[in-house]
């Protein structure tokens, strides 16, 4: 469907709105991945409510702070819908639209207006170069739509298609009876204020007969003789107060639009050979419905019935969980996206075509939208050009401000080699020292790793001594060797056990021969605990006497 290519081309909420002659109707649309078209809010308003239009678009679209793309449609005052004989092959002629509706139809500047046409059956743009053959012609004056669009713009609203509503509702209307194979015809009525126009779909497809000359003046008069009121405000709250006596009043109130009504009805039947079975009275808010009702049992047919819940998933349409079931008024709005089965277009069209689909034809006046796209091209050139620029001036800056940093960097590095010649010396000659160094520090540590040669006085010193004394160190110089120990005994008893080791050790054949002299050369008690500590001193004969 071709309102889908709005949400194609952009992620964003979309906005629904019909503005016709008793209300203004909004809703917000969403597409999800997959299914219908989610209605996901609506509200109406009464005509000129432009605060109450804004609150609640500031309500809803809070988010979104650029344009809201809108599917709109209109009923303007003067419009142009009338079925016509019309030969496609003058449709090349930039002019004849315009002269037959200046000719048929007293349209004094055709040239302000624009026309299109359609099949009267399908809702098609007529195939070129066939022979002469019946059209819808609707037209509507550029300085209408211009206004519109304007309104919308102030609620920064950018129309995406702006259509004359009666076209989608008389389809829609047309397809429900085609799927339902109701065989006879329906009229579907405006009201306006001085008129009432008719539009019959029947077998062949939109008729338009002449306008009904009572409108809605004359209900209002007749309503002021009936109830005796003076002005539109209690009128208007009498219409609103719906109750038997209103009811009960109110054919009489329809009588004059009824009784000019009713023979355009009959001369359809006898021109037709179709009947007419039910009556449509388009736009009509709940609140004035008994009018509709009333109207139909003067003309003698039935009110045209159509449940709009059970409809909308018929057409891709439904309404989000909260959202209030939409009353028979709302038909023609939600006519504008509904996704009617049918005959397509041959091919799919173009953006900016005024055909967009089976009696979808869009008025807007592009030329006077901030953008058809949401971005002019122009602007995106302007964005093109200017990042350009940007990025020329931002490189050629950069290796301005490169080079002279270099140039700095390699003055100041210059300048501290210089300030740095003499402790960079001083620096290569502590590591040449340093290196000596730790080269020594290398060659004890492998010293240090080389394994001691064990002696034979060491291990004849291990051999021979008792448990319970603990060797601790043993030192050796020129003249002899210092063994230190200790024992945990009583200081009489270690006093014993040190001295009969000493004895002991001079009595050992493989220790006394070697020595002059085995001394203990120093016993002391360590602190006040049971541990003593003694030192033993072994001097030798002769230097060459101790064998390693």
């Amino acid at each position: 469907m071709i309102f889908r290519d709005l949400f194609n081309r952009h992620s964003r909420r979309n906005l629904l709105i019909e503005i016709n002659p008793y209300r203004t109707l909004v809703a917000g649309l969403t597409r999800p991945d997959e299914g219908a078209i989610r209605l996901d809010c609506a509200a109406e308003f009464e005509t000129g409510d432009e605060a109450g239009l804004r609150a609640w678009l500031d309500t809803n679209f809070e988010r979104q702070k650029a344009w809201v793309p809108v599917i709109c449609g209109f009923v303007p005052p003067e419009a142009l819908l009338q079925r016509e004989s019309i030969q496609p092959r003058r449709l090349v002629e930039p002019g004849y639209f315009g002269t037959i509706a200046k000719e048929q139809y007293q349209i004094e500047r055709p040239d302000a207006w624009t026309f299109h046409a359609v099949t009267p059956l399908e809702g098609l743009p007529l195939p070129a170069g066939s022979s002469q053959r019946p059209a819808l012609l609707s037209g509507v004056s550029n300085s209408d739509v211009h206004q519109l669009q304007q309104r919308l713009l102030d609620h920064r609203l950018l129309p995406f298609r702006v259509e004359l509503g009666l076209l989608p509702l008389l389809g829609v209307i047309a397809d429900y009876k085609a799927r339902r194979n109701e065989k006879s015809a329906v009229v579907v009525i405006v009201i306006e204020q001085e008129q009432t126009v008719a539009y019959i779909i029947g077998k062949e497809g939109v008729a338009t007969p002449a306008p009904v000359r009572h409108g809605f003046a004359s209900i209002v008069q007749l309503a002021r003789k009936e109830f005796d009121l003076t002005d539109a405000a209690a009128v208007r709250e009498r219409f609103l107060r719906v109750d038997d006596e209103l009811q009960l009043r109110a054919g009489r109130l329809v009588r004059a639009i009824g009784r000019d009504l009713k023979p355009v009805v009959d001369s359809f039947e006898m021109a037709t050979g179709q009947s007419v079975g039910e009556i449509y009275c388009a736009y009509l808010p709940p609140e004035l419905g008994w009018i509709a009702r009333a109207l139909a049992d003067v003309v003698g047919r039935a009110p045209f019935a159509l449940d709009c819940a059970e409809w909308l998933p018929t057409v891709n349409l439904q309404g989000a969980e909260g959202v209030t079931s939409f009353a028979p008024h709302w038909l023609g709005a939600l006519s504008l996206v509904a996704d009617v089965p049918g005959q397509k277009l041959e091919k799919t069209p173009r953006e900016d075509a005024p055909h967009q689909g089976p009696w979808r034809v869009d008025y807007r006046l592009s030329a006077a939208l901030p953008s058809n796209d949401l971005v002019r091209r122009r602007f995106i050139i302007n964005v093109v050009a200017v990042t350009l620029a940007v990025t020329v001036f931002m490189i050629t800056a950069w290796q301005l401000y490169a080079s002279r940093e270099l140039s700095a960097q390699i003055e100041y590095w210059e300048k501290r080699n210089t300030e740095n010649r003499r402790p960079v010396a001083e620096v290569n000659q502590l590591s040449r020292n340093l290196s000596n160094k730790s080269e020594r520090i290398k060659y004890a540590y492998e010293l240090m790793q080389m394994p001691y040669p064990v002696s034979d006085f060491i291990l004849s010193l291990g051999r021979s001594h008792p448990t319970n004394i603990r060797i601790d160190a043993i030192s050796s110089s020129d003249t002899g060797v210092v063994v230190r120990g200790g024992l945990r005994q009583s200081s009489e008893e270690a006093s014993r056990s040190a001295k009969r080791y000493v004895e002991d050790l001079r009595r050992d054949p493989a220790i006394g021969p070697l020595f002059g002299s085995i001394t203990l050369t120093s016993f002391n008690r360590e602190g006040t605990t049971d541990v003593h500590i003694f030192e033993i001193t072994f001097r030798l004969k002769d230097p060459k006497g101790l064998q390693k």
